[in-house]
């Protein structure tokens, strides 16, 4: 009998559709990731018991999505915001809630690593491009241009470094916000040559970590391939 492979929950987007329903969708490049790595991807739309899911499932993905309303880190709302849909992220929020009260593994990537920050009481710098000292585009300007690539430094003896074997590597970047103040227990782990904070962990919780970048975009790097296996061999092991 072949091993079982974990099982992994992956929150997803939400968009009204009528006042009964609504459309549940994925970036898909998220699931081919879990699967290539060994993992068995589990979608979560708003609405489903977190605590339930908690109990059954051996790890939690966020992917990245739009922004976290600054309410939640006590500033007003910037004009360049758009905020993410409140269905989803009331999901997320209990569900961060049920898997951390199980120490169970937690991977966030882009959208996903600032809602583990501000989950643990951090706050957000909410557009970028207003900081001088961002020079590098982290976003693109138009859906018709590629997506950006720069380098990131780990720390090198962060659990980020020892997953991924690399502390520089180049990433695909989409992301206008960032982490200003780290969340309690959380460590800035990765940074971009322009200071933008890249990743961030809890060096003691088995496997919470928080990248920036979107790795998903990029699943033929090594350093992906070793971040999505390093999370479902944790998932495993739970």
């Amino acid at each position: 009998m072949s091993e079982a492979k974990p099982l992994i929950g992956i929150t997803t987007n939400w968009q009204t559709v009528d006042e009964i329903s609504g459309q549940a969708s994925l970036n898909d490049a998220y699931a081919r990731s879990v699967h290539r790595a060994g993992g068995v991807a589990v979608l979560i739309p708003p609405g489903a018991d977190a605590e339930a899911l908690a109990a059954r499932l051996d790890g939690l993905l966020i992917p990245g999505g739009d922004d976290i309303d600054p309410k939640h880190y006590g500033e007003p709302l910037h004009p360049k915001a758009e905020l993410v849909n409140a269905a989803r992220f009331d999901q997320e929020w209990a569900l961060l809630k049920a898997f951390e009260a199980r120490r169970k593994p937690i991977l966030g990537i882009c959208y996903g690593c600032q809602l583990l920050n501000v989950w643990r009481g951090g706050s957000l710098y909410q557009h970028l491009p207003d900081l001088p000292s961002v020079t590098l585009a982290h976003q693109r300007a138009s859906k018709e241009e590629p997506f950006p690539r720069h380098f990131v430094a780990v720390v090198p003896d962060s659990k980020l470094a020892q997953i991924v074997g690399q502390t520089q590597f180049e990433v695909v970047s989409l992301h206008h916000q960032a982490i200003r103040t780290v969340g309690t227990g959380l460590v800035i782990t990765a940074h971009s040559p322009d200071g933008v904070v890249e990743a961030i962990e809890d060096p003691d919780h088995p496997f919470l970590i928080g990248v920036q970048w979107h790795p998903e975009r990029d699943p033929d790097a090594p350093a992906t391939r070793a971040l999505f296996e390093g999370f479902v061999q944790a998932c495993k092991v739970r």
